[in-house]
Protein backbone atom coordinates (compact mmCIF):
# COMPACT_ATOMS: atom_id res chain seq x y z
CA UNK A 1 0.00 0.00 0.00
CA UNK A 2 1.14 3.50 -0.79
CA UNK A 3 0.60 5.80 2.21
CA UNK A 4 -0.72 9.34 1.72
CA UNK A 5 -0.32 12.20 4.17
CA UNK A 6 -3.83 13.39 3.36
CA UNK A 7 -6.88 13.17 1.18
CA UNK A 8 -7.89 16.67 0.09
CA UNK A 9 -11.37 17.46 -1.25
CA UNK A 10 -11.61 20.88 -2.93
CA UNK A 11 -13.62 22.73 -5.55
CA UNK A 12 -13.07 23.02 -9.31
CA UNK A 13 -13.34 26.84 -9.24
CA UNK A 14 -10.34 28.18 -11.17
CA UNK A 15 -10.17 31.27 -8.94
CA UNK A 16 -8.91 29.14 -6.06
CA UNK A 17 -6.67 26.54 -7.68
CA UNK A 18 -3.41 28.42 -7.21
CA UNK A 19 -4.25 29.20 -3.57
CA UNK A 20 -5.02 25.54 -2.86
CA UNK A 21 -1.87 24.26 -4.56
CA UNK A 22 0.34 26.83 -2.79
CA UNK A 23 -1.22 25.90 0.55
CA UNK A 24 -0.70 22.18 -0.11
CA UNK A 25 2.95 22.87 -0.95
CA UNK A 26 3.45 25.08 2.12
CA UNK A 27 1.98 22.38 4.40
CA UNK A 28 4.02 19.57 2.82
CA UNK A 29 1.03 17.80 1.27
CA UNK A 30 1.68 18.52 -2.40
CA UNK A 31 2.86 15.30 -4.04
CA UNK A 32 1.94 13.36 -0.91
CA UNK A 33 -1.85 13.55 -0.98
CA UNK A 34 -4.81 12.30 -2.93
CA UNK A 35 -6.93 15.10 -4.35
CA UNK A 36 -10.62 15.01 -5.20
CA UNK A 37 -11.63 18.16 -7.04
CA UNK A 38 -15.31 18.69 -7.82
CA UNK A 39 -17.81 21.51 -8.00
CA UNK A 40 -18.90 22.49 -4.52
CA UNK A 41 -16.24 20.45 -2.69
CA UNK A 42 -18.23 19.15 0.32
CA UNK A 43 -21.61 19.96 -1.17
CA UNK A 44 -22.31 16.54 -2.68
CA UNK A 45 -21.86 14.85 0.68
CA UNK A 46 -24.08 17.18 2.73
CA UNK A 47 -26.67 18.53 0.28
CA UNK A 48 -26.53 16.65 -3.02
CA UNK A 49 -28.84 17.64 -5.85
CA UNK A 50 -29.13 13.95 -6.75
CA UNK A 51 -28.34 10.96 -4.51
CA UNK A 52 -25.84 9.56 -7.00
CA UNK A 53 -23.72 12.70 -6.43
CA UNK A 54 -23.27 11.71 -2.77
CA UNK A 55 -22.53 8.12 -3.79
CA UNK A 56 -19.88 9.22 -6.28
CA UNK A 57 -18.02 11.41 -3.77
CA UNK A 58 -18.32 8.73 -1.07
CA UNK A 59 -16.84 6.17 -3.48
CA UNK A 60 -13.83 8.36 -4.22
CA UNK A 61 -13.21 8.99 -0.52
CA UNK A 62 -13.54 5.26 0.21
CA UNK A 63 -11.02 4.42 -2.51
CA UNK A 64 -8.49 6.91 -1.17
CA UNK A 65 -8.86 5.55 2.37
CA UNK A 66 -8.67 1.94 1.19
CA UNK A 67 -5.78 2.38 -1.24
CA UNK A 68 -3.67 5.06 0.45
CA UNK A 69 -4.77 5.22 4.10
CA UNK A 70 -4.38 9.02 4.41
CA UNK A 71 -3.49 10.35 7.84
CA UNK A 72 -5.97 13.19 7.40
CA UNK A 73 -9.06 14.00 5.38
CA UNK A 74 -9.09 17.70 4.52
CA UNK A 75 -12.15 19.45 3.10
CA UNK A 76 -11.59 22.89 1.56
CA UNK A 77 -14.69 24.96 0.86
CA UNK A 78 -14.50 28.51 -0.44
CA UNK A 79 -16.25 31.84 -0.54
CA UNK A 80 -18.76 32.52 -3.32
CA UNK A 81 -19.05 28.86 -4.34
CA UNK A 82 -21.16 28.24 -7.43
CA UNK A 83 -21.60 24.59 -6.47
CA UNK A 84 -23.48 25.65 -3.36
CA UNK A 85 -25.16 28.61 -5.10
CA UNK A 86 -26.70 26.63 -7.97
CA UNK A 87 -29.91 26.06 -6.01
CA UNK A 88 -29.47 28.81 -3.39
CA UNK A 89 -28.16 26.52 -0.64
CA UNK A 90 -25.53 29.20 -0.04
CA UNK A 91 -26.42 32.19 -2.22
CA UNK A 92 -23.64 33.66 -4.32
CA UNK A 93 -21.96 36.97 -3.63
CA UNK A 94 -22.68 37.05 0.10
CA UNK A 95 -20.39 39.13 2.30
CA UNK A 96 -17.50 36.98 3.51
CA UNK A 97 -18.76 36.70 7.11
CA UNK A 98 -22.21 35.46 6.09
CA UNK A 99 -20.77 33.10 3.50
CA UNK A 100 -18.28 31.63 5.97
CA UNK A 101 -21.00 31.17 8.61
CA UNK A 102 -23.03 29.02 6.21
CA UNK A 103 -19.95 26.99 5.23
CA UNK A 104 -19.20 26.37 8.91
CA UNK A 105 -22.63 24.71 9.23
CA UNK A 106 -22.02 22.36 6.30
CA UNK A 107 -18.42 21.74 7.39
CA UNK A 108 -19.77 20.43 10.69
CA UNK A 109 -22.12 18.09 8.87
CA UNK A 110 -19.47 16.57 6.61
CA UNK A 111 -17.07 16.23 9.54
CA UNK A 112 -19.72 14.31 11.49
CA UNK A 113 -20.44 12.04 8.50
CA UNK A 114 -16.75 11.29 7.91
CA UNK A 115 -15.94 10.76 11.60
CA UNK A 116 -18.70 8.13 11.81
CA UNK A 117 -17.50 6.39 8.67
CA UNK A 118 -13.77 6.62 9.45
CA UNK A 119 -13.40 6.58 13.25
CA UNK A 120 -9.99 7.74 14.41
CA UNK A 121 -9.26 9.54 11.14
CA UNK A 122 -8.24 13.18 11.54
CA UNK A 123 -10.87 15.26 9.68
CA UNK A 124 -10.20 18.95 9.06
CA UNK A 125 -12.33 21.61 7.39
CA UNK A 126 -10.99 24.80 5.85
CA UNK A 127 -12.54 27.92 4.39
CA UNK A 128 -10.76 29.77 1.60
CA UNK A 129 -11.68 33.42 1.04
CA UNK A 130 -11.63 35.25 -2.27
CA UNK A 131 -8.47 36.97 -1.01
CA UNK A 132 -6.72 33.60 -0.70
CA UNK A 133 -6.86 33.37 3.09
CA UNK A 134 -7.18 29.77 4.32
CA UNK A 135 -8.81 29.34 7.74
CA UNK A 136 -9.56 26.15 9.63
CA UNK A 137 -13.26 26.04 10.52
Amino acid sequence: MHKAKALVVSCIDFRFQLYVQEWLKEKGYLGHCDEIVLAGSSRDMVKPLEEFHRDSLARQIDLSVKLHDPDEIIIIDHQDCGGYAQDGTIPGELPEGEDKEKHVQYAGEIKEILEKKYPGKNIKNYYLSLKGEMQEI
